[in-house]
């Protein structure tokens, strides 16, 4: 069953959007992770829509960020506790998202407010194997996909859109889609991610990462 991130109904909202995401890849490459696939809506006409941000939180924990993927709207705080036994340096160096939380150890938490649509890509300055991300959706209307890549997002108003899906592994596939009051039931999209090749990032600094370092 596919995980429901969707703004409550409202007296215009009255359809219900939903789909099935399918990811194309090299042959012998582990099965990519659905629910890591965020689905999203922009209304053609966005001179007046108004969101509201959303509380978030993303958990250091075993060197590693839980959940990998968040999705909030603009201007949503992101709090990254540590309940990890040793200290952690958050950072993002993406254009138009760039932070750096400085170093901080177990049982603190701090925050970045993400104030612009897009991925944005988060890590930790300490351990070069940790990687989440922020996906800012531009409106109230989004979802993450289930296990088995189906998603739904309840109460969209009737109108014209611009469908978005994002995948780490692939590049982002949008589609305009014309949603009525009864909503849209089943929209298949297809990702390709044959592409995609691991790749280390830089530390905070541009530089790559200490491997002598005991603390990995």
């Amino acid at each position: 069953m596919a995980l429901v991130l969707a703004a409550a109904p409202t007296a215009r909202a009255q359809g219900a959007v939903a789909g099935r995401v399918a990811i194309t890849e090299r042959p012998g490459e582990p099965t990519t992770d659905f629910a890591s696939t965020v689905i999203y809506l922009a209304p053609k006409d966005s001179a007046r829509l108004r969101t509201r941000p959303v509380p978030a939180t993303i958990t250091m924990t075993g060197r590693a960020f839980a959940p990998h993927v968040r999705v909030v709207t603009p201007g949503s705080k992101v709090e990254f506790p540590n309940q990890d036994p040793f200290s952690h340096n958050i950072f993002s160096s993406t254009p138009g998202q760039v932070f750096d939380l400085g170093l901080y150890g177990s049982g603190r938490s701090k925050d970045a407010v993400f104030r612009r649509a897009g991925a944005y890509p988060v890590y930790c300055n300490i351990h070069p194997r940790m990687v989440s991300f922020v996906v800012v959706s531009p409106s109230p209307w989004y979802a993450q996909a289930g296990n088995d890549g189906r998603w739904s997002i309840e109460g969209v108003p009737a109108g014209e859109y611009v469908l978005t899906v994002w995948h780490e592994r692939a590049p982002v596939a949008t589609q305009p889609i014309t949603v009525p009051a009864t909503g849209v039931p089943d929209i298949a999209t297809t990702l390709d991610a044959r592409g995609y090749r691991f790749q280390e990032h830089k530390n905070k600094f541009g530089r790559e990462y200490d491997r002598t370092a005991t603390r990995y």
